[in-house]
């Protein structure tokens, strides 16, 4: 939601946001830190409420996703989803939260459609935390915060202040969201079957969503390279063809079991994970002793 950002003054983009919430008058959701402000300690420990998919109405009232996975290490990876009125999609945002320095910054990059970047190759936005409460992080002109403070979960409000003082409001219901901050199979202990089954397929939900991060940066970072970059696409495909098929059979193995089910979704993210594990160690590290381009995932199920 925060490609505004780019276009800020913009006369053209003014009929674009058209329907678009923009705060006029009222209470302001954004903050501006003071010339040399220094950043409040904080970490992503204090950000789990973050952590889900939400879906609401973008610019022109078109549906708009934004995605937060929990943790790999000090970096949360989030994604936005901003569609067209017709249903095909206007541009994506892929964004890290991560700890430094004793605190917590925020950083993104925007692609179209066709997965060509807006920011030049190794460019970025950056904004620095002001403020953290309870459920709520102030960025330097940008706000993501729980709807209702007492409710995490329910709701999410983005918002980023344009240069002509207005705001760009953003409002997000929960989806699927899980309470889990992790994938251990301890998270779902002392459940009966039907809870394991729902335990596992919201696990599998964040599974999925950490999977699509992952591939997303992988086709971003050789997106010069198309080729290669079809050539992913055609494995990635392969994969879900393979997958597919063998939880099928997983779960034709187990006959009229209630097991069945849960040995389905099991496979499933256990395959998941390492396809995820796959696609970071052949497309997002590099040979020399350069840090990799995302954090190590994990292949626990």
């Amino acid at each position: 939601m925060f490609a505004i950002v780019r276009v800020l003054g913009a006369t053209a983009f003014a009929t674009l946001l058209a329907g678009t919430a923009l705060a006029h008058g009222s209470k302001a959701e954004t903050h501006l830190g003071e010339e040399g402000f220094e950043s409040p300690p904080a970490s992503l420990a204090q950000m789990d409420w973050l952590v889900g998919q939400w879906v609401g109405e973008g610019i022109q009232d078109a549906p708009a996703m934004e995605s937060w996975l929990p943790p790999t290490g000090p970096t949360m990876v989030g994604t936005f989803v901003q569609e067209t009125t017709e249903g095909a999609i206007m541009f994506t945002e892929h964004m890290y939260l991560m700890e430094e320095e004793g605190t917590v910054v925020l950083r993104l990059k925007h692609f179209n459609a066709d997965l060509t970047g807006w920011e030049e190759k190794d460019d970025m936005l950056t904004f620095r935390l002001v403020a953290l409460e309870e459920c709520a992080a102030y960025f330097n002109a940008l706000t993501l915060r729980c709807a209702h403070a007492d409710r995490p979960g329910e709701g999410l409000v983005a918002a980023v202040r344009m240069q002509s003082g207005e705001e760009l409001v953003f409002r997000f219901k929960g989806q699927t969201r899980s309470q889990h901050s992790g994938f251990a199979d301890d998270d779902c202990a002392d459940l009966t079957m039907r809870g394991l089954e729902q335990c596992f397929l919201e696990k599998g939900a964040l599974i999925e969503q950490r999977h699509a991060a992952y591939l997303e940066s992988a086709k971003a970072r050789h997106g010069d390279d198309p080729d290669l970059v079809e050539a992913i696409d055609k494995s990635e495909a392969a994969f879900r063809e393979y997958r597919d098929a063998e939880c099928s059979a997983v779960y034709e193995s187990y006959g009229n079991g209630s097991i069945r089910v849960l040995e389905n979704v099991l496979c499933s993210n256990k395959l998941t994970q390492r396809r995820t594990h796959t696609v970071w160690q052949h497309w997002l590290t590099f040979m020399d002793s350069s840090p990799p381009i995302l954090p190590e995932p994990s292949t626990a199920r």
